[in-house]
């Protein structure tokens, strides 16, 4: 029987950014990294008007965009 292995990683590293600051990291969605990913069939605001916004800048090939924290405003902080 072959071996699988598997690398699992974080959004941080991921990303290639430090590990925010539970003190000062936004408390919204992005959970510090500033962006939010978004699926196409969400129903709630203002996740669907940013997502409609990303879809007419560039549309989706898989149903997903990554948008801009609302609460931090992509600062990923307080």
């Amino acid at each position: 029987m072959m071996k699988t292995e598997f690398e699992f990683t974080d959004r941080y590293r991921v990303l290639g950014i430090p590990y925010p600051n539970p003190e000062t990291m936004c408390k919204g969605q992005c959970e510090g990294t500033g962006l939010v990913p978004i699926k196409k069939d969400v129903n709630e605001e203002p996740f669907l008007s940013l997502w409609l916004e990303a879809e007419k800048e560039e549309p989706s090939k898989d149903g997903w965009h990554f948008v801009i924290c609302p609460n931090c405003n992509g600062t990923g902080t307080k």
